[in-house]
């Protein structure tokens, strides 16, 4: 039996990982596209009552406000910083959701549509 190896993956690795942590860095501007944003929604997206806000609770602060400014200069949605038990978390506000439903609908599975109908008529 073989193992195939990519060393694109060891690429990747090595942007999201120093020391065996999860790390963000600047460069992940380049990497986060319309596609992965909905990923990241159904994995770490939390519904609220008029927005959406991301578990960010195992990255700094720095590092929350690095994810802060791309998702606003990328995507031009409007996001501020909250706490959640000490932790930064990123909120999506009520002004960006329909800009953000529509970034995301062509990637979003079903079953995860809820965490974007809340508190406005779903267009999904």
């Amino acid at each position: 039996m073989k193992t195939r190896s990519y060393p694109i993956l060891n690429e990747l690795y090595n942007l999201f990982i120093k020391n065996n942590v999860k790390i963000i860095k600047e460069d992940l501007f380049y990497f986060l596209s319309p596609k992965s944003l909905a990923y990241w929604i159904m994995s770490d997206g939390v519904s609220n009552q008029y927005g959406l806000t991301f578990c960010t609770d195992a990255f700094t602060i720095k590092e929350v406000i690095i994810l802060i400014n791309i998702l606003k200069i990328r995507f031009d949605l409007n996001c501020s910083l909250h706490y959640s038990n000490k932790c930064p978390r990123i909120y999506i506000k009520a002004k960006s959701m329909a800009k953000l439903r529509f970034i995301i609908k062509p990637y979003l599975i079903p079953f995860s549509k809820y965490k974007l109908e809340k508190g406005k008529q779903s267009i999904l």
